[in-house]
């Protein structure tokens, strides 16, 4: 049985959760907009924000991704908002947030 506490941090993470998903909508929309306004129809999402966050020529994971590859995201660093692969539930379908990180972002372990 979840504490007060952790209750409240679940309630949290959720809010945290959907402030992203609302963001990334923003940016997307956006985005999409833009593109359709230039004619551009050769796209997804995820590739305009590729180009937007500039890092179309890097290498993206997710912090797991990384640390299985032996590598660790450096202290500070922020990651770049994505969508994930669609998710189908008995409420219908989403694509969830992913957070990645680049090549350039993270340090290989020297074992």
């Amino acid at each position: 049985m979840a504490t007060k506490k952790q209750t409240k941090q679940a309630e949290q993470t959720m809010s945290k959760i959907q402030m992203y998903r609302q963001h990334l909508k923003t940016i997307t929309n956006g985005l999409v907009e833009m593109a359709t306004a230039a004619g551009r129809t050769d796209y997804t999402r995820n590739q305009l924000l590729r180009e937007c966050y500039q890092v179309v020529d890097k290498e993206l994971k997710t912090f797991e991704e990384w640390k299985a590859q032996g590598a660790r995201v450096r202290r500070g660093e922020h990651a770049y908002l994505f969508w994930g692969a669609p998710v189908t539930t008995e409420n219908g379908t989403f694509y969830p947030v992913v957070f990645k990180f680049t090549n350039e972002q993270v340090i290989a372990n020297n074992k």
